[in-house]
C-alpha cells in the first residue's frame, strides 16, 4: 500500500498495472464517493453496484487512463455520469410499465380485473427494479426489447453464459416472489416463464 503517495503518484503506477496502487486509490476513495452515489440515489444496493461498476472500469482501462484533471475530479465525474446512465436506465423502466398499463387499458376486462393486473403489474414491475442494476438491465432487454442472449451479451460486452446466469438468476427471484397465478397473468405480456 501507499498510504503517503500523492494521487498523481498513484495514477502513475495505476497505469503501469500496480494492483497496490489501485488498492490504495480504492481505499482512499471509495468511502467518499459511494456516500455521494447514495446521496444521489437513495438507494445502497444501487450505490455499490455503481461503485463497483466504476472501480471495475478504472482498473479495466487503466493502461489507456487520459486523465486532464485532478483524480478526485475523475473519479467524481465518472460517478455522476454513471449517476445518469442509471436515471436513464429508470426511464427506460418507467416507460415500459406505462406501455404495460397502457396495454391493460386497451383490454375489455372489468374493472376490477383491469384494476388488480395493473396492480400486480406495478408491483413485478418494481421487483424488476430492485433487481442488481446489471441483472436488471440484461433481464430489460431480454424481455423487453426481445433481443437473444447472443444479442444482449455483444451489446453489454458480456459472455453468453453470463447474460444466461443472469436472466436466469432473475427469473429466480421473481419466482421465489410471486405466485404461479401472478406470473401467468403478466406472461402474456413479458413472458416471464
Amino acid at each position: 500500500m501507499y498510504p503517503g503517495y500523492s494521487d498523481e503518484q498513484l495514477l502513475s503506477l495505476l497505469r503501469d498495472g500496480d494492483s497496490m496502487a489501485f488498492n490504495t486509490i480504492y481505499d482512499r476513495y471509495s468511502r467518499p464517493l459511494y456516500l455521494y452515489i447514495l446521496s444521489k440515489t437513495d438507494r445502497g444496493e444501487t450505490s455499490k453496484d455503481v461503485l463497483q461498476d466504476l472501480f471495475c472500469t478504472l482498473w479495466e482501462k487503466r493502461g489507456a487512463l487520459d486523465i486532464h484533471q485532478s483524480l478526485r475530479s475523475y473519479l467524481y465525474q465518472s460517478v455522476r455520469h454513471k449517476i445518469i446512465d442509471l436515471y436513464r436506465k429508470d426511464n427506460t423502466y418507467r416507460k415500459y410499465l406505462q406501455q404495460l398499463i397502457e396495454h391493460f387499458d386497451a383490454q375489455p376486462h372489468s374493472i376490477s380485473e383491469t384494476y388488480d393486473y395493473k396492480a400486480k403489474a406495478t408491483e413485478v414491475f418494481e421487483a424488476i427494479n430492485r433487481l442488481p442494476e446489471k441483472m436488471k438491465e440484461i433481464f430489460m432487454l431480454s424481455r423487453f426489447e426481445n433481443l437473444s442472449i447472443e444479442q444482449i451479451a455483444s451489446r453489454l460486452g458480456l459472455s453468453q453464459q453470463t447474460v444466461k446466469n443472469q436472466i436466469s438468476k432473475a427469473l429466480k427471484i421473481l419466482r421465489s416472489h410471486y405466485t404461479q397465478t401472478d406470473l401467468l397473468a403478466l406472461a402474456v405480456i413479458f413472458s416471464i416463464l
